[in-house]
């Protein structure tokens, strides 16, 4: 099935490439590979963008860039190859989300009204929840890590704001204690997109939240995903 869904997006994306446009290619993290199209003038992304997961020689996401916008239906995968997602960017609308994919999360919709807090739409990132994970996890035990957290479940919760754009903050839980959050300066190789919550045409602040366990793998450090009913 998957296969036979990539065929399609790079039939799709690879009609309306130019034979002159030049593939780049750049190391995220020692387990994830950038690849994508530029225009002539090497700056411009124009055609195929793909992350690749070196871990089982798969992918995370594939879609395509228009005059350095993204554009078509992009498709999401999980660490297995399964399809997490599809989002239209001409539609600006998520076609398939598998609910699996958001059973490691907590999200929390910022309302007073509690009847809009529950009923509100949940943030999503595009990206694949595990991706995103690794990435932001990296950066965090990158400038944070010491071997007193090694093994210890971590909070990483993006603060998104009504436009989508988010602030993150991870804390430590210590024998049922959270330490006092770390704030993070993230930015990210590939640049999360978030769609914020929303309730009709009404876009909510809220916070979007992974368990993790922390480890410090051979060559770089990891966040490995962790869901609290499965230590």
């Amino acid at each position: 099935m998957k296969k036979q869904i990539l065929a399609i997006a790079m039939l799709a994306t690879g009609l309306s490439a130019s034979a002159q446009e030049l593939e780049k290619t750049a190391e995220i993290t020692k387990t994830v590979q950038l690849s994508y199209n530029v225009a002539p003038d090497g700056k411009t992304k124009e055609g195929l963008y793909s992350l690749k997961n070196l871990s089982n020689k798969g992918l995370w996401l594939r879609g395509s860039y228009a005059n350095n916008a993204r554009s078509g239906t992009w498709y999401f995968f999980d660490s297995k190859e399964n399809l997490a997602m599809r989002y239209s960017y001409d539609q600006k609308k998520v076609l398939f989300l598998d609910p699996k994919s958001l059973s490691n999360v907590a999200v929390k919709v910022l309302s007073d009204d509690e009847e809009v807090a529950k009923t509100a739409s949940a943030p999503i990132p595009l990206c694949p929840v595990e991706l995103y994970v690794s990435l932001i996890g990296n950066k965090v035990a990158t400038e944070y890590y010491d071997k007193a957290n090694e093994g210890l479940v971590a909070e990483i919760t993006a603060h998104i704001d009504v436009n989508g754009k988010a602030t993150y903050s991870v804390a430590y839980q210590i024998k049922d204690k959270k330490t006092r959050p770390i704030e993070v300066a993230f930015t990210p190789s590939f640049p999360i997109e978030w769609l914020p919550s929303k309730l009709g045409d009404k876009k909510l602040p809220s916070e979007f939240t992974v368990f993790a366990k922390v480890d410090e793998a051979k060559d770089e450090y990891n966040f490995n995903r962790f869901r609290w009913d499965q230590e």
